[in-house]
């Protein structure tokens, strides 16, 4: 492999499936993939970590597997963690800083530089409330003009218009701590599944005009509305892939092994398309072999989809009124699914059916973003979504990310925040259990 690359390694925490990607990038910026994969999930629900021995021995066969790929192991990388937690929200907020005392002065790259970064030190820690990722809306200088980049202009003053991503709860910090324990302190960035996935998937236009991207995941599923290009709604709705297995293992009194392999190789909620055929299965007691046609297999997965659109539709209406400057154009981007369950056939159609605007399945390759060579099965993955999400570029302007190294010079920080691949491992497959358990 040639010398120069600098890589990257991003791993996907859901509650059905752990997904990991290592890319790389040479001198000439192409990005490449170099390994991906994923795993059953183990020892984490929908309301958080239960078992963290169980969810450090899936990650070890994630990590195992992407390894194996590598012809090289003693790469140093970033590394990148996405996963989702309950109670996400979108706030917003002024922040007023002085830049002089006196006359105006110039503002400089570098004073936007740390101004950022003060308020990332002061803000993003607030009791309970755990900020996950900023968006700057503008800037107004001296109460007076408002711009979108103060660079070379003159202020004595000026005031931020921020919108933030935050949540409630101990999962953040329990996945912090657990991932500080594997891969040591400030060496990995920590980022929502559901802003990753949103903006794997997203054009830009997308997110200008107005867009929802409905992660459709295993336990629930998550949703969030862009307005030019900031986020500005967010919400869950307790449904996912795994109560359509439920219903199907219910209905047709067989495992939920089985109902799950039944939906992943014939589900589909376009009923007009399924005939008679029938499809064999088996029983309860693993033994004893039985059929379905096609038809009530789709019925019973179409009567849950259904149940999930609506409910889509009742968050609409929440979003419209609580943005009535919104709810005049609606969002022309429509509806954009993401996620492993936007694999299910039929879903689009019967989201248009239901909601009667645009819908779409998102993927990294539908998104114009960067492109990642040989990545093809990836990029065209919406299970791979946040995955890839993770990777785009941390430092766009107007994001602030979740990075403990202001004070830090950039070249000591890069440095800190890369760590050995071969030394992950070593963490992870000689490191104590006991270090995993919640203190």
């Amino acid at each position: 492999m040639p010398k120069g690359k600098n890589y990257n390694v991003s791993i996907d925490v859901g509650t059905s499936s752990l997904k990991g990607v290592i890319t790389s990038l040479d001198a000439t910026g192409r990005q490449f993939m170099e390994a991906y994969g994923s795993v059953k999930s183990a020892g984490i629900e929908k309301s958080g970590i239960n078992d963290a021995v169980a969810l450090k021995s899936a990650l070890r066969k994630l990590v195992d597997g992407l390894i194996d790929q590598m012809p090289k192991k003693d790469i140093i990388a970033d590394f990148y963690v996405s996963f989702s937690e309950m109670n996400y929200s979108v706030l917003s907020e002024n922040v007023e800083e002085i830049i002089s005392d006196g006359e105006p002065a110039v503002i400089k790259e570098e004073t936007i530089k740390d101004l950022l970064n003060n308020i990332e030190q002061e803000k993003f820690t607030r009791g309970n409330i755990k900020i996950h990722k900023s968006y700057i809306r503008k800037y107004i200088l001296d109460d007076e003009k408002i711009v979108f980049n103060p660079v070379e202009m003159k202020a004595s003053k000026i005031n931020l218009e921020i919108v933030y991503i935050s949540s409630e709860g101990k999962s953040s910090e329990i996945f912090k701590r657990i991932f500080e324990e594997l891969y040591g302190s400030g060496v990995f960035n920590i980022r929502p599944s559901l802003v990753s996935a949103a903006e794997s998937v997203l054009t830009d236009k997308e997110k200008q005009h107005g867009v929802m991207c409905v992660t459709l995941g295993h336990s629930v599923s998550e949703i969030i509305c862009y307005k030019e290009n900031l986020p500005v709604y967010i919400s869950q709705i307790p449904l996912g892939i795994k109560n359509i297995i439920k219903d199907i293992s219910k209905v047709l009194e067989t495992s939920f092994d089985e109902a799950e392999k039944l939906l992943v190789t014939y589900g589909d909620t376009n009923i007009n398309n399924s005939g008679e055929d029938r499809v064999e299965y088996f029983a309860l007691d693993g033994r004893t072999r039985k059929s379905v046609s096609m038809r009530k297999l789709s019925r019973v997965v179409y009567a849950r989809v259904r149940e999930l659109f609506n409910k889509v539709r009742r968050e609409l209406g929440i979003f419209y009124t609580e943005n009535k400057n919104i709810s005049e154009d609606k969002l022309p981007g429509g509806i954009v699914i993401s996620g492993g369950g936007a694999k299910l056939r039929g879903l689009t159609d019967t989201g248009v059916e239901t909601l009667r605007m645009p819908v779409r399945v998102g993927t990294y390759e539908t998104s114009f973003n960067p492109r990642i060579e040989n990545s093809d099965d990836v990029s065209n993955d919406p299970m791979f979504s946040a995955c890839l999400g993770n990777l785009l570029e941390s430092n766009e302007k107007g994001v602030i990310e979740e990075a403990p190294l202001a004070n830090e010079d950039e070249g000591k920080s890069r440095e800190k925040e890369k760590k050995g691949f071969g030394d992950i491992i070593k963490s992870i497959f000689f490191g104590g259990e006991e270090e995993w358990v919640s203190k």
